[in-house]
């Protein structure tokens, strides 16, 4: 373990955060240019430079994901770290006080987009495997670095990582996110939900000739308000995720193109993201949304509504008596001189489908502050990046020597 602490290095982990934050990745579906391919292509070389096994797999067009394997010199367990490419927009970059993409270091902190989330953390799991490769030793099974793309949207980096094979023998994960280095076992479950009213258009000053689609909207928003209060009621507040949550994110009205003041619309669009915790069943919860579009349609005259699932991702969890575990709980404790602090992760991670679609135990551990991603002056403390580059390289060792 000290041998491999020997190969840490700070400058390295700073000069890596940095390079990766100076390439943008934002994705943007009407930007061909806006994508993740140039900061996975940079990775790309950068692993293949210093002797890892590496792969370059496009998820979809110009996203491609990097995988990089480092294998030990026994037979043994196969442990994966997963860091994400992209970040979210920046949204006005004049109004930061530090550039978004120029990774500036400031009072022992990096700035910059994707500094928090996730793209520090992911340094630090490229500088981890690296010190354990540099060191020399000898360690049984197989690490592999899982690198995708699109985390921030639909996750199409992870599902096609798990779709090609990747996953099939892994043993346990580290998803590397910022919690504040807490060790994060439970993760919420999201179930993205597209409903669509339909109306009729009409003049303004004649709507009786038409059918207005917001009335049935706004009934729509009240009776999910009512199922998530029951469901708050019913479940009560989860010790690590909180409350579930029923949220209208978007409202449209009309579902395309521009309203007008004396226009009835057409139709309308309302997006819902629900958020859930353990003792919610998907199938249940969407039985009982259903049951509310039935009645609306007696209770609203005229009322017609379609609803599409576009996404389901289920509410997951590991158990603390896993080894995976129990390797990043001792690692923690080494580094730190502490015991660890447990929590659970708000929003969905890559580890939901390594977990959910593999079965795979998956703990979600990384520096950076939980509330800053996504927010302006995104940064995170290089002390604490230091710290979880540590906790990487420890768990690492710990779960394929059996050490825990």
């Amino acid at each position: 373990m000290n041998s491999v602490m020997r190969f840490i290095k700070e400058d390295d982990l700073v000069s890596l955060t940095k390079e990766l934050i100076e390439i943008p990745s934002v994705y943007d579906p009407l930007d061909d240019n806006a994508n993740e391919e140039k900061v996975a292509k940079y990775i790309y070389e950068k692993l293949k430079q210093v002797g890892f096994e590496v792969y370059i797999e496009e998820a979809a067009p110009k996203r491609p994901n990097v995988i990089a394997v480092l294998r030990g010199n026994m037979p043994g367990k196969t442990i994966l770290l997963e860091g994400h490419t992209d970040v979210v927009t920046p949204g006005d970059a004049s109004k930061w006080k530090y550039h978004p993409f120029k990774g500036e270091v400031v009072d022992r902190k990096i700035y910059g987009r994707g500094a928090c989330d996730t793209k520090g953390n992911l340094a630090a799991s490229i500088i981890a495997a690296k010190a354990i490769k540099d060191s020399g030793i000898s360690f049984p099974g197989k690490i592999i670095l899982c690198i995708p793309v699109d985390e921030e949207g639909m996750m199409t980096g992870i599902k096609d990582f798990i779709r090609r094979g990747w996953a099939d023998d892994v043993n346990g994960a580290i998803i590397c996110e910022p919690v504040d280095n807490n060790i994060c076992l439970d993760i919420k479950g999201a179930i993205r939900i597209l409903v669509r009213i339909k109306g009729k258009m009409a003049h303004g000053c004649m709507p009786y000739a038409g059918i207005n689609p917001n009335i049935g909207m706004a009934n729509v928003i009240l009776k999910l308000k009512e199922l998530e209060e029951k469901e708050k009621e019913r479940l009560g507040r989860h010790k690590y995720l909180g409350f579930p949550s029923i949220t209208p994110t978007v409202v449209m009205s009309p579902s395309n193109g521009k309203g007008q003041l004396n226009v009835v619309p057409e139709d309308s669009l309302i997006a819902y993201d629900l958020r859930t915790i353990p003792g919610q069943k998907e199938e249940v919860l969407l039985g009982q949304i259903e049951e509310i579009f039935n009645q609306l349609k007696k209770e609203v005259e005229n009322f017609d509504c379609e609803y599409e699932v576009i996404e389901k991702r289920p509410c997951v969890s590991t158990e603390r008596n896993d080894p995976i575990v129990k390797s990043v709980e001792k690692a923690y404790t080494k580094v730190t001189g502490s015991e660890p602090v447990y929590n659970g992760v708000p929003g969905a991670t890559d580890g939901t489908f390594l977990r959910a679609w593999k079965n795979i135990p998956v703990v979600v551990i990384g520096a950076g502050e939980r509330e800053i991603p996504h927010q302006r002056d995104e940064y995170v403390s290089i002390d604490q990046l230091m710290e979880t580059t540590k906790i990487y390289a420890a768990s690492i060792l710990n779960f394929l020597n059996e050490n825990f």
